[in-house]
C-alpha cells in the first residue's frame, strides 16, 4: 500500500506537462499558419504587382501603336523613351517605352527622324513597374508603311504673288487657311479676307485698301500695312521694317523700325532681327518619273486613260464630257497642249478624277464639275526639270463661273495657277505663281495626292509581341 502511494505521487503533474506540450504544438502550428498566411498575402500582392506591371508594359505598347499610326516621323520618340503613368491599384503603375527604328535593309536609323529619314520598321521595348518595382518588359516589332497626308497649306506659291479684289480664304478647322510664298513677294489689294497665317519666306508684303489677315503675318523682308488693312494677330518682319498706318492686333516685331502711325494692339519690338519665317518645299508632282528628282505618281486603283498626239486635248475633253466616270480615273494627256473646257461644259464623276497633262488647262466662262461628296478632283500640270513656262501652255486657269460641286479640288502647276471670278471650292492651290481674282472663296482643306505629300503617320503590320526578361 505504501509502494502504490509512492508511485502515484511520482506521476503527479504529468497532466500539466502534457497540457503545456499541447499548447506549444498549437502555438507552433499557429505560427506556421500565420507565417503561411503572411507569405500568401505577400505573394498575392507581388502577383498583383506583376500583373499590374505587365498591364503597364502593354499600355506602353498600345501607346506606341497609337503614336506610330497618327504621328509625323519628326515628332516620333527616338533618342528618349516615351513614358506614362496608369492610375492602377495597388499602386501607381508606370511604363517606359524605348524605340529602335530601322530602314528597309534592317539597319538602325540615327535620330532624329524626319520626312527624309523615314523608318520602315520599329522595335518597341516597354518596361512596366508598380510602385517603382516589380518590372515586367514587353517587346513588339512592327513593319511600317507611310501614310501620306495633304500638303499643309491653302496656297503654296514660289514667285511673286498677287491677290486682287474681293475674295476669301477660309480654314476647314478654325483659321488654318495658311499661305506660303517661298521665294517672292506678296501683294494684297482691295478687300480679301484671309483666315489663316501668311508666311513670306524670302520676300516682302504689301497690304492696301480694306483687306484683313485673320491670323499672323510673317515676312523675311519689309511689311507695309496701309489703312484700313489689318492683321488681327502678330506681324513680323525678320530683317526689315514694318510701315504704314493700318492696324496690328497683336505684337509687332521688326528687324529695324516700326512706323509710329501703325495701330499696334500688343507690344512693339523694333530693331529685333531674327531668322526667316517657316516655309514649305514646293512639291514635285511627276506623272513620268525623273531619276533623282521625283517618282511617278502611282494612282493605285485608278483606271488610266492616255491621250497622245495632236488631238490629245480635244480627245480628252470629249472623253470627260461623254465617258462613264464611275470609280477612280486618271486622264493622262501626254502632249503639250491646252485642255480647253468650253462654256456650259458639264463633267460628271462619282469617284476620284485626276486630270494630268504635259500642258495646261483653261476653263472658259461657265462650266460645271459635278462630283461626289468625299471625292477629289485633281488638275495637275506635270512637273519636269528645266521647264520654260513661256515656251508653251503649262498654266491652269478657271473660268469666270467655274462651279465645283461636292468634290475637293486640287490645283497644281509648275507655272501659274489663276483662279478667276465667281469661283467657290474646297481644296488647295499650289503653283510657281498663284493669281486670285474677284469674288472667290477657297475653303482650305488638305487634299491627299497619291504618292505625294508629307508623311503624317504609318500603317503597321505586327510581326511579333512577346514578354522578355527585364
Amino acid at each position: 500500500m505504501r509502494r502504490f502511494s509512492r508511485i502515484h505521487r511520482e506521476e503527479s503533474g504529468i497532466a500539466m506537462i502534457v497540457a503545456m506540450m499541447v499548447v506549444f504544438v498549437v502555438v507552433l502550428l499557429s505560427i506556421v499558419i500565420l507565417d503561411l498566411s503572411i507569405h500568401n498575402v505577400d505573394q498575392a500582392a507581388y502577383d498583383r504587382k506583376r500583373v499590374t506591371s505587365v498591364a503597364a508594359s502593354e499600355g506602353g505598347i498600345d501607346r506606341a501603336w497609337n503614336l506610330v499610326q497618327y504621328t509625323r516621323p519628326e515628332n516620333l520618340p527616338c533618342a528618349s523613351p516615351d513614358t506614362g503613368t496608369l492610375g492602377s491599384a495597388p499602386g501607381p503603375a508606370e511604363y517606359s517605352a524605348s524605340y529602335v527604328w530601322y530602314d528597309s535593309t534592317g539597319i538602325a536609323l540615327t535620330c532624329p527622324l524626319s520626312q527624309l529619314n523615314v523608318p520602315s520598321a520599329v522595335l518597341v521595348t516597354s518596361t512596366g513597374t508598380t510602385n517603382a518595382g516589380v518590372p515586367r518588359t514587353m517587346q513588339a516589332y512592327m513593319t511600317l508603311q507611310p501614310t501620306l497626308g495633304g500638303f499643309d497649306a491653302a496656297v503654296i506659291a514660289v514667285q511673286n504673288t498677287t491677290f486682287n479684289n474681293n475674295f476669301a480664304i477660309t480654314g476647314s478647322q478654325g483659321n488654318n487657311g495658311d499661305i506660303y510664298i517661298t521665294n517672292g513677294n506678296l501683294t494684297v489689294t482691295n478687300t480679301p479676307n484671309i483666315y489663316g497665317n501668311v508666311y513670306v519666306h524670302n520676300g516682302l508684303v504689301t497690304m492696301t485698301n480694306n483687306n484683313r489677315i485673320i491670323g499672323n503675318l510673317w515676312a523675311n523682308g519689309s511689311v507695309s500695312i496701309d489703312n484700313p488693312a489689318s492683321v488681327t494677330g502678330k506681324a513680323i518682319s525678320s530683317t526689315s521694317s514694318i510701315s504704314g498706318n493700318g492696324s496690328i492686333g497683336g505684337d509687332a516685331t521688326a528687324g529695324t523700325t516700326i512706323a509710329t502711325g501703325l495701330s499696334v494692339g500688343g507690344t512693339r519690338y523694333a530693331n529685333s532681327p531674327q531668322g526667316p519665317p517657316p516655309t514649305q518645299v514646293f512639291p514635285l508632282l511627276c506623272q513620268v518619273a525623273i531619276a533623282g528628282v521625283c517618282n511617278a505618281l502611282p494612282w493605285t486603283g485608278y483606271t488610266l486613260h492616255t491621250f497622245t498626239g495632236a488631238s490629245a486635248c480635244t480627245s480628252a475633253r470629249t472623253f470627260l464630257l461623254t465617258g462613264t466616270l464611275t470609280g477612280d480615273h486618271v486622264v493622262w494627256i501626254n502632249q503639250v497642249c491646252d485642255l480647253a473646257i468650253a462654256n456650259n461644259d458639264s463633267i460628271n464623276f462619282t469617284g476620284n478624277l485626276a486630270i494630268v497633262g504635259q500642258g495646261g488647262v483653261t476653263m472658259n466662262n461657265q462650266n460645271n464639275w459635278n462630283g461626289a461628296v468625299g471625292k477629289n478632283l485633281y488638275f495637275i500640270s506635270n512637273y519636269r526639270t528645266g521647264l520654260n513656262c513661256a515656251s508653251g501652255s503649262y498654266n491652269i486657269s478657271t473660268g469666270n463661273n467655274s462651279n465645283f460641286s461636292n468634290a475637293h479640288v486640287f490645283f497644281y502647276s509648275p507655272c501659274t495657277v489663276t483662279l478667276n471670278n465667281q469661283n467657290d471650292f474646297t481644296g488647295q492651290v499650289i503653283g510657281d505663281s498663284v493669281v486670285i481674282n474677284n469674288h472667290f472663296t477657297l475653303n482650305a482643306i488638305p487634299v491627299v495626292v497619291p504618292g505625294a505629300g508629307d508623311i503624317v503617320g504609318f500603317q503597321q503590320s505586327i510581326v511579333y509581341i512577346r514578354e522578355v526578361r527585364s
